[in-house]
C-alpha cells in the first residue's frame, strides 16, 4: 500500500522537530511494509516563493500537492495539521489514481475552538478523523463519509531511546518541559513545578515559561535522561481561558509529550483528571495524583524510594513500547480509513464516531 503524510516536516528548523508525530507514522506505516512519501506543506510553500513564507506560498503548496498525488498515487493520504492544502483540493485528490483514502488525525486539544472549527470543516471530505481525546467530543464530526475515533500518541523505539529506570546517577529529580510563555493564564503547568522548587526537597529541571526557553531537539532527550521523574501536564483551557475545559474536552487528551516521557522510561506523574488510569495502571505503571500539592508530595514520596521509582517506570515503559507503538498506531488508522474489521484487541479506545 502507498501512504502520503501530509504534514509539517519542520525542514527550516534543521532536525530540531524530528520526533514529531508525523514523522513516527510515516515509520510505523514503512515498518508495516508500506511505500510511503512524505509531502510538507509548509516547507514546499516558504519555498516556493521569493518571501520564504508559507502564507504567500499557499497556492502553490496546494499545486504541488495534487501534482504528488497525480505522480504517487497514494492508496491512503495521512493529512496532519497541514493547514494550508485546502479542503477543495483534499475532495480533488479523492479523484485522483485509484481514489486514495483520506485520514485526519489531530494531537491540539478540543477545547481550542480554532483545531474543532478545523477539524470540522475537513470532515465533509475525509473519511476518517484521529485526535488525541477521545470520547462524546468526537461526535461533533460526524459527516457523510467520515467517522471519528481516538488515537494514542505514538511511540518509537527509534526516537524514544532512553532507559530512564535503568540509571540512578540522574543529576536532578524531576524533568518538565512546556510552551507555555505566551500563556496569560497562569495554570497547573507553571503552578506544578514551581512548588517543587519551592519544596527545597527536590531538584527540577523545567522549561519553557518563567522566562526559561523551551528546549528542543536531542538536547530535550538529554535533558529529559537527567532527571529521574517527569512531569506530564497538559494545558487544560484556551490560552485566555480562567476556568478548565469541560471533562469530555479533556478525556485522554494529551499533548505527544507524554510518549517521550513513557517511551524513554521515566517515572511519568500525571493528574487524574484526563482519566490516563484508563491505560495505564495507577501506581504500577504511572503515578496520578489530584492537585499540584499531591504531585509535589508525590515526587518527595518517590524520591525516597528509588527502587519503587525504577520499578513503576520500567512497568510504564514497557506497557507503553508493546502496546502503543507507531506500527500498531499506523495500522489503527489504516483499518479504520478503510471501514476494515479490527486485526487486534487495542489497548484504548476504538469507538467510533
Amino acid at each position: 500500500m502507498r501512504v502520503l503524510i501530509v504534514g509539517n516536516a519542520g525542514e527550516r528548523y534543521f532536525g530540531e522537530r524530528f520526533y514529531i508525530v508525523e514523522r513516527k507514522l510515516a515509520n510505523g506505516f514503512t515498518r508495516n511494509g508500506c511505500l510511503v512519501h512524505f509531502f510538507s506543506d509548509r516547507d514546499v510553500a516558504r519555498n516556493g516563493t521569493l518571501f520564504r513564507s508559507s502564507r504567500a506560498g499557499r497556492g502553490v503548496a496546494n499545486v504541488r500537492f495534487l501534482e504528488v498525488v497525480r505522480n504517487f498515487q497514494p492508496d491512503l493520504i495521512v493529512i496532519a495539521h497541514s493547514s494550508l492544502i485546502t479542503t477543495t483540493n483534499l475532495a480533488e485528490a479523492k479523484r485522483i489514481g485509484p481514489g486514495p483514502r483520506l485520514a485526519q488525525i489531530c494531537v491540539d486539544p478540543l477545547f481550542r475552538t480554532v483545531n474543532v472549527d478545523f477539524l470540522k470543516d475537513r470532515a465533509r471530505v475525509v473519511d476518517a478523523t484521529f485526535v488525541t481525546t477521545a470520547g462524546a467530543a468526537l461526535a461533533q464530526f460526524a459527516s457523510a463519509t467520515n467517522v471519528s475515533s481516538y488515537f494514542p500518541n505514538p511511540i518509537d523505539a527509534s526516537i524514544e531511546t532512553g532507559l530512564g529506570f535503568e540509571r540512578t546517577d540522574q543529576a536532578f529529580d524531576v524533568f518538565f518541559a512546556a510552551n507555555a510563555n505566551g500563556d496569560r493564564t497562569d495554570d497547573w503547568r507553571r503552578t506544578t513545578p514551581r512548588l517543587i522548587l519551592e519544596s527545597g526537597e527536590a531538584s527540577i529541571d523545567y522549561h519553557g515559561f518563567d522566562g526559561r526557553p523551551p528546549v528542543l531537539g536531542s538536547a530535550y532527550f538529554h535533558a529529559l535522561a537527567n532527571a529521574r521523574m517527569a512531569l506530564n501536564i497538559n494545558s487544560d483551557r484556551a490560552e485566555t481561558a480562567e476556568s478548565r475545559a469541560p471533562p469530555d474536552q479533556l478525556y485522554l487528551y494529551n499533548s505527544d509529550r507524554i510518549s517521550q516521557l513513557m517511551g524513554c522510561g521515566s517515572l511519568t506523574l500525571s493528574f487524574r483528571v484526563n482519566q490516563l488510569m484508563e491505560l495505564f495502571d495507577e501506581d504500577h505503571e504511572m503515578v496520578f495524583t489530584n492537585t499540584p500539592e499531591e504531585m509535589r508530595d508525590a515526587v518527595l514520596r518517590f524520591k525516597r524510594d528509588d527502587s519503587r521509582r525504577r520499578k513503576i517506570a520500567e512497568a510504564g515503559w514497557r506497557k507503553s513500547h508493546t502496546h502503543l507503538n507507531e506500527r500498531l498506531v499506523a495500522r489503527y488508522i489504516e483499518e479504520i480509513a478503510f471501514r476494515r474489521p479490527l486485526s487486534q484487541a487495542y489497548i484504548w479506545p476504538t469507538a467510533l464516531w
